[in-house]
């Protein structure tokens, strides 16, 4: 009789177990014969490696997030941006519904005009508490701009308070109190709050310039009727200097010209016909005109102006003509309760 062959296979896998228990014991031997420091050198050797991954995976992080929190700031700025051309547009809507509710020359909102005594030039957050600013006696000062806007308040053309603030700004809505921080109606205020109430500038109406007609019907379409906060003037060594680029300026130098709501990339504007749009510059008037300015100091009798130079800015400035985009408060000019 035949011995019986094993299969082959079986032979493998008990060749594999007397081989595997070699090597773990020739393993065990070799481990065992080390010397102390040896095995101190061994330990070492294999969490200095895992260290050095470490630093690694935290280096490919870093960089990551360099790459990735830029994008997330862009994207959330351009979500602002987006609001805030909205929240224009429905000021755009409450300005054209009071133009057709207060005659048919569509006449944009505006407060007492004191053409004796304050021909040109505008005022700004006077009488916050005054329940008419159309009163002998009111506290709402003349040429008063931010007043003006205002009366959108006061007629319920904007319910919502909170339209007046820019979203990318820290500014906050007016909250509707009297002197006495008691809720009130709007009726019985006659301006905003705070400066830090509106984050908008508005194309001030009041000035003696020929045929200047601050009406819905009047104005061209290229004409800003209100936009993101004018910056003002801080001086030559700061980065805000509406007076300082001109309009063929390198675009680093036209930023510091621009509205700081958006980091002075550029600012929101509202336009007669309701449009808004974002500009990079504030030469984005009629005829390339500064918004921010007025074209000259004083108003203009049969003479074109340049309008690609800065301009003039100032409390006792209108706009000089008839087509002078000329948007304040400025963000230098604060509400009394504010200083």
């Amino acid at each position: 009789m035949q011995p019986r062959l094993k299969p082959i296979a079986t032979i493998v896998r008990s060749s594999s177990k007397g081989n595997r228990k070699t090597m773990d014991h020739c393993t065990a031997r070799w481990r065992g014969s080390l010397s102390g420091g040896a095995k101190a050198r061994l330990i070492s050797a294999r969490a200095g490696f895992t260290l050095i991954e470490f630093l690694v995976a935290i280096g490919i992080i870093a960089i990551l997030m360099g790459i990735l929190i830029p994008y997330v700031l862009a994207t959330r700025e351009m979500s602002r941006r987006t609001e805030c051309a909205s929240r224009i547009g429905q000021i755009g809507i409450a300005l054209q519904q009071y133009a057709n509710d207060v005659g048919p020359h569509n006449l944009l909102p505006q407060t007492v005009y004191d053409a004796v005594h304050f021909p040109a030039g505008y005022t700004a957050f006077t009488g916050a508490d005054d329940n008419n600013p159309f009163a002998k006696d009111s506290k709402v000062r003349g040429n008063d701009v931010t007043a003006s806007l205002w009366l959108l308040v006061r007629l319920e053309d904007v319910k919502d308070t909170s339209v007046f603030t820019c979203p990318s700004t820290s500014d906050e809505p007016d909250e509707m109190l009297d002197a006495n921080g008691k809720l009130t109606s709007p009726t019985h205020r006659g301006n905003f709050r705070s400066s830090s109430n509106l984050s908008y500038s508005y194309a001030s109406p009041f000035t003696d310039a020929a045929d200047y007609v601050f009406s819905s019907d009047r104005l061209v379409s290229e004409f800003a009727v209100l936009a993101d906060r004018n910056p003002g003037f801080e001086g030559l060594l700061n980065d805000t200097q509406v007076l300082g680029p001109t309009r063929d300026a390198p675009p680093f130098e036209l930023a510091r010209g621009n509205s700081q709501n958006h980091g002075q990339a550029g600012q929101n504007v509202l336009h007669p016909a309701g449009n808004v749009s974002f500009e990079t510059t504030p030469y984005c008037g009629v005829a390339h005109d500064n918004i921010y300015t007025a074209v000259a100091q004083h108003r203009l009798v049969n003479a074109h102006p340049a309008l690609d130079v800065p301009g003039y800015l100032g409390t006792g400035i209108g706009a000089a003509y008839e087509y002078d985009s000329y948007l304040v408060p400025t963000a230098r000019d604060v509400a009394p309760g504010d200083r």
